[in-house]
């Protein structure tokens, strides 16, 4: 009886520990998820403004905007290469964060491969790196982003010119972004979007109705918020490119703040069991505890018994 007393007190003492662990990663995900909405929403802002800009400067017909128009994804029956970005996070406990997405993942790599498309890979998190390494994937590029990291717009622009340069180099023909995006907190969904060649359609939908192609000239009144000091077809070049930047930017982040929502619930949901634990040992350690002390007295009383005859 002693020696299962002693065993529940160990085993109440490990759950401590393993509770002030839990609160601990809790309160980090909790910061980092406060943050995070705040650089969400900051981003959000300069990535309207560059659509804006974006909107505004591809009413100037280009080879570059024509071909961002008119290409699509059954448009173009030469490509045979197929990029894809996927966003997971480097570490677990994050519920299923990560398999739903690398599960979404395969089923795009199977789709394609069925039409015959070669996929390359560019896993951003480390999880995702050891999966598509087990999968067998072609991997042209990786990157880490430890739970300490606070992910800069600098990284973005870096992996975009990574992209571009693998875009220039016909590495892919096509490039598509999977991610976590946010919904609310402790709620997200997985997206698929295609990055290249590039779509405007959303961009000239988030402009104010009325806004269109036919309703900009250089002569029109709206002319005046255009940002012109180099050609057109420069600038064009490199709102689209800062577009992507942009957009990549965004999935970082909301990748990260549904990744923390996700690791906040996951760790309520393991301290809430964990309490639930440590209550039935404490019943089952306090039931011992009395029955040793009943057995005590009853043995003590016979004692006296025994005595007083």
């Amino acid at each position: 009886m002693a020696q299962v007393a002693s065993e529940i007190r160990r085993r109440l003492q490990s759950l401590e520990d393993i509770r002030h662990l839990l609160r601990s990663i809790r309160a980090m995900s909790a910061i980092r998820w406060r943050r995070a909405r705040v650089r969400l929403q900051s981003a959000q802002k300069y990535a309207a403004a560059v659509d804006h800009q974006l909107a505004l400067v591809t009413t100037f017909s280009t080879p570059l905007t024509r071909g961002a128009r008119n290409s699509s994804r059954t448009a173009s029956e030469a490509e045979r290469s197929v990029g894809l970005i996927a966003l997971t996070s480097d570490r677990g406990l994050c519920g299923p964060f990560n398999v739903g997405l690398v599960a979404h993942a395969l089923d795009f790599i199977e789709r394609e491969r069925e039409r015959g498309k070669e996929i390359k890979v560019i896993a951003l998190g480390e999880y995702g790196e050891r999966f598509f390494r087990r999968a067998d994937c072609e991997l042209l590029h990786t990157q880490r982003f430890p739970l300490t990291h606070a992910i800069s717009f600098v990284e973005a622009r870096d992996i975009i010119a990574r992209v571009k340069r693998f875009y220039e180099t016909r590495a892919f023909d096509t490039l598509y972004l999977i991610y976590n995006q946010f919904v609310s907190f402790g709620r997200y969904q997985r997206v698929e979007m295609r990055l290249l060649p590039p779509d405007l359609t959303a961009v000239w939908r988030s402009q104010k109705p009325g806004f269109s192609e036919k309703t900009v000239r250089l002569s029109s009144p709206k002319s005046r918020f255009l940002i012109l000091g180099t050609p057109p077809q420069d600038l064009q070049d490199f709102l689209l490119w800062e577009h992507l930047a942009m957009q990549v930017y965004l999935a970082l982040i909301e990748s990260m703040v549904s990744e923390q929502g996700a690791r906040l619930q996951t760790m309520d949901a393991a301290i809430a069991n964990l309490d639930e634990r440590v209550e039935q040992l404490q019943l089952q350690y306090h039931s011992i505890r009395q029955e040793s002390i009943t057995r005590e007295v009853l043995e003590m009383q016979s004692n006296t018994r025994v005595r007083a005859r």
